[in-house]
């Protein structure tokens, strides 16, 4: 059977037809930011993009935004008219939003000497709570005062990582603005994936099994693939393992990260390093196939202790569907 892939930023999953597709659309558990790769296609669309669709995504607004729904804003003349004119589109609510976001006059001159990096960005509320986790509800950890720059460091969902003053924290997507969206529109394409590194990562031909001689010790081995799309590499990738059981209900989910890097517009199957045979103490190491074969140039000796895919220990039994998604990836900025 033909699928429909859908990536929802922090998940991936498939649909069995167009009319499946349409229905989530009309429910509101599509929105126009969701990517989509139809059957036997390689390349990813916005929702926005499929004309079957479009229409029912503008008539229910409740399904997922944008990231980038923060407009972009310059010093320069032509620029302030374009927001103007995307502000202006806005309607009641929406309109002050943003109007109560926009950095401060003497702020407006950003990229340059002295201004913003391409992977920095600006606090615009006043001020922007930090958190522990990106998650709602996490403990607050601080704030960062309105107009402050901060360092991109990762994203996940809705959250971004920052750092400032030498502190990390997260902060909410809607409490900063990206440098990239004071930009032109073609560094605003080029450096997307900078700051939504998850849109164009994807988990590619998962599987799992769980060998006789693991399952005394709850360990399941996921075998998959990761797909960068971008022109960036992509590294400190954390995937979320699922675990259900016959009734469809979680029992479990683990964070899993990976060591090493997916190369621009590459693939890369995932493995596990053990450690040798008289290590009694260290983990067995997770990590991209990509990066193996580099280490493996240095010691062929490593490949006496390399699998394929990669082992998760869960403390549930009994479980009948494993899944593993992406959660989280960040992007390796080129040098300028």
């Amino acid at each position: 059977m033909s699928l429909w892939l859908v990536n929802q930023g922090d998940r991936q999953f498939s649909v069995s037809n167009l009319g499946e597709l349409k229905q989530l659309a009309k429910a509101g558990k599509l929105g126009p930011g969701d990517m989509i790769q139809p059957p036997g296609a390689n390349d990813w669309m916005y929702a926005t993009e499929l004309p079957e669709i479009k229409d029912l995504l503008q008539t229910n607004a409740g399904g997922r935004d944008f990231d980038d729904d923060i407009v972009v804003k310059s010093s320069h003349t032509a620029m302030i008219i374009g927001v103007l004119v995307v502000l202006l589109s806005i309607t009641g609510a929406a309109f002050y939003h943003f109007a109560n976001k926009l950095p401060e006059a003497q702020n407006l001159d950003l990229l340059g000497k002295g201004g913003l990096e391409l992977t920095q960005m600006l606090v615009t509320a006043d001020p922007a709570p930090t958190f522990a986790k990106p998650e709602s509800g996490a403990s607050k950890t601080g704030s960062v005062d309105k107009d402050s720059k901060v360092q991109l460091i990762a994203k996940r969902g809705k959250f971004y990582q920052i750092e400032h003053n030498g502190d990390r924290g997260w902060v909410r997507v809607d409490d900063v603005v990206p440098a990239y969206f004071f930009a032109d529109k073609e560094t605003r394409q080029d450096y997307d994936p900078i700051y939504n590194a998850d849109r164009y990562v994807f988990v590619k031909n998962a599987s799992w099994m769980q060998l006789p001689n693991q399952r005394h010790d709850n360990i399941t081995i996921f075998q998959l693939m990761l797909a960068n799309k971008s022109k960036f590499d992509m590294t400190d990738v954390i995937l979320l393992a699922t675990i259900k059981d016959k009734n469809g209900k979680v029992l479990e989910t683990a964070e899993v990260p990976l060591e090493g890097v997916i190369k621009s517009f590459d693939e890369t199957m995932l493995g596990t390093l053990a450690p040798p045979d008289n290590d009694h103490e260290s983990e067995p190491r997770l990590m991209t196939e990509t990066s193996f074969e580099e280490l493996a140039k240095q010691d062929e000796d490593l490949r006496l202790r390399w699998s394929p895919g990669i082992e998760v220990q869960l403390g549930s039994t009994g479980f009948v569907e494993a899944n593993i998604d992406m959660l989280q990836v960040t992007a390796v900025p080129k040098k300028m």
